[in-house]
Formats: C-alpha cells, structure tokens, sequence
C-alpha cells in the first residue's frame, strides 16, 4: 500500500505536467474508441460483399440506368445461376432529413439474392410478395419510427415522382426482416419493382443496376468479361465487377477510409509515446536523488523498477480508461445522429480489450528506460544529486 502511495505521489509530483499527460492519453483512447468501430463498419460492408456476386453497372456512371431487358440475357451466361437488379429510390419520411436506405427490386428474388437479409415471418413474407403496394423493412428502421405491419406511411421521393405528378408515395408496411450477421444494417425499405415501375412517371423499363451470384467465384473474370464484351456495342455498356471491389470503388469515392483511420491512429500513438515518454523520463531524472535515498532505506533495484512501471501505468490506464469511457457514451448519440451511414457504429468488448492491452505495452514501453536507468542508478551518484 506505502509503495502504491508513493507511486501516486510520484506521478502527480508535477500536477500540471501530470494533467497534461493524462489528457493527452484521454484524448488518445478516445479518438481510439471512435475510430476503430468505425473503421469496423466499413470494414462489415465490404465482408458482406460475396466474391461470388457481380455487380453489372453502367460504363457511363453508376447513375445511369440500365434496360430491364439485359436480365433476360444474363441469365443466359455460361456460369450465371441468378440474377437480380435494384434501383436507388431515394426517400425520406416526413422531413428531408428523416432519410430513409430504399431500394427497388424484384421482391420474389430479393431474399434469395441477399443472403444477409432474413424474414422471420414466412407469413408475412408471403404477404408482401402478393401485396403490390407493400414494402419490406429493416427492423432498425421498423424500431425508429414505431412501424408495425399493417401501417401505411408515406414517404417522399426526389428522384421518381409518380404519374399523378406527386412525390408522394404512400406504402403498406407488408414485412419485417432482419440480419443474419449480429452487426447487420437493418435500417432500410425494399420496394417492389413492377409496381414501381407502373406508378413511376418516367424511366420505365430501366433498373439501376444488376446482381448477379454466379457458380464459383474462381470464374468471376471470364463472367465479368464476358458480360461487358455482351453489350460493349450497346447504347447503354457496362462495367462488371465483383460486389466487393464495387463496395471498395464506391468507399474510395470519398476516400480509404481504413488507411485514413490507420494513419490517424498511428500519428496520435506515436505522440502519446513520446508526450508519456519525455515526462517518465523528467520524472525520473528530477527525482534521483529521492531514489537514491529509497535505496539507502532498502529499496531493491526490482522494487525501484516496479515503482517508476507502476507509474506508467497509473497514467496509461487512468488516461486511456477514461478515453473509452466517453468515447463509449458519445458512440450511441453518433450512431443515432448519423444512423443511415452508421446506425451499427458500437463500441464491443473486443474493442476495450485491445485498447486495454495497448495500454499496459504502451506503459511498458515508455517506462522501460527510465525505469531501468533508476533501478541501475548508483546511490552515491543519486545522494551527491541531493547534496
């Protein structure tokens, strides 16, 4: 207990040089705590993305359309066992800023394409196929606005108003899904393509672009090419990818967000290191003479080391624990402010396990000369210092 204390005393020997520190590794762990569930939900979009689907796409730009005749075709590809298509609706509910995640595609293929979506209510499920102005929805999305199935909501599109002249669109909820992986996105609405389609004032006959879940991965090249070669002489060409690199391409539109975060979390340790590395080192070197009268007390080299040890590590752990702390309760208000983008962003218990193993190596490696250099220091040397 005597040496915790001392330990203690030792690190707030300078208040204002300890304040400093600690926020410094506050700071730190925050930015660590935020950055890395962030960096993991961009990370899940793309692992959910199966080398096994291709995403057909116009050449021109994603926002072009595509004919709804190309389907026909694919599906006559050597290799190509399903095809589905989707259409960006753009909606929002009530106010702008109430977006809404809508897509438009052939409900009887959408659970069979989508492997991430799962309907737990095959009555339901049922119901929405049969239903033409019925629509799916994520549970998130079904929680956010107190949704149940049976309700009609009206939701607003900029990008296709109706033949009637409105942007107004008003839909029966028919279902509910949810996510087969624990951190899935469920935060959206599916639309049925041929009532969309027949209510839609313009654009008939297009979809936006194609899925298409081919038989084995490894043939992903000779379908991709092989599907562009097929409509390279065609009004509207195509560009074929493989889903993930899709997601990768349309990510790296704003940037690369992993590298981004990487770089970020290093520069920030990288000043923790040496911000915690120069005050040990003060630290230390303004209290030898203080050490050297603990080893004529009986002090032990080993005990000497564990006490200038410990003190990296009051600072580390108090420092970045508190970091995790808020980071932990400024997450939820993040994730609902932004929960189109990152309703899934969570702090897990994975994620505090590194952050608390990165503490305890770093407090081992700023405290590891300092230490060393006071529990090898000679008494003589440390008293002459007081004298």
């Amino acid at each position: 207990m005597t040496l915790f204390r001392l330990t203690l005393s030792n690190v707030f020997h300078k208040k204002p040089r300890a304040v400093f520190t600690i926020g410094s590794v506050v700071v730190a762990f925050l930015l660590f705590g935020l950055l890395l569930p962030l960096e993991r939900v961009f990370n899940s979009r793309l692992e959910f993305a199966d080398a096994d689907r291709l995403i057909v796409t116009n050449k021109t730009s994603l926002l072009r359309p595509l004919p709804l005749s190309y389907d026909e075709q694919l599906r006559d590809v050597e290799g190509v066992q399903l095809v589905g298509h989707f259409t960006f609706f753009g909606a929002f509910y009530r106010e702008p800023s109430n977006q809404i995640a809508t897509i438009v595609t052939d409900a009887d293929q959408f659970d069979a394409m989508v492997d991430e979506v799962v309907f737990r209510n095959p009555k339901d499920h049922a119901h929405w196929l049969k239903t033409p102005a019925g629509v799916a929805i994520g549970r998130e999305l079904a929680q956010k606005f107190g949704w149940k199935v049976g309700d009609l909501v009206p939701v607003y599109s900029k990008i296709y108003p109706r033949a009637d002249g409105s942007s107004v669109w008003t839909f029966e909820i028919a279902a509910i899904f949810d996510s087969s992986a624990a951190d899935g996105d469920t935060n959206s609405m599916v639309i049925d393509y041929d009532y969309f389609d027949r209510v839609r004032a313009t654009g008939q006959g297009t979809v936006g672009w194609y899925a298409v879940r081919i038989d084995d991965a490894r043939n992903a090249d000779r379908i991709s090419n092989t599907i562009d070669a097929m409509f390279a002489n065609r009004p509207a060409q195509t560009t074929t990818t493989t889903e993930k690199m899709f997601a990768q391409s349309f990510l790296r539109q704003v940037g690369d967000f992993g590298a981004m975060i990487s770089i970020a979390l290093l520069l920030v340790f990288w000043t923790v290191v040496l911000v915690t590395a120069n005050t040990m080192a003060q630290s230390v070197r303004e209290r030898f003479s203080d050490i050297g009268v603990l080893k004529t007390l009986g002090y032990s080299d080993l005990r000497i080391f564990g006490m200038v040890l410990g003190e990296s590590l009051v600072i580390l752990l108090f420092g970045g624990c508190l970091g995790l702390l808020i980071a932990a309760a400024l997450i939820p208000e993040i994730a609902g402010r932004t929960e189109q983008l990152l309703g899934s962003l969570h702090l897990s218990w994975q994620d505090c396990a590194l952050g608390l193993a990165l503490m305890l190596v770093l407090a081992l490696l700023v405290a590891l000369v300092p230490a060393w250099r006071a529990a090898r220091g000679e008494i003589v040397s440390a008293l002459r210092e007081a004298v």
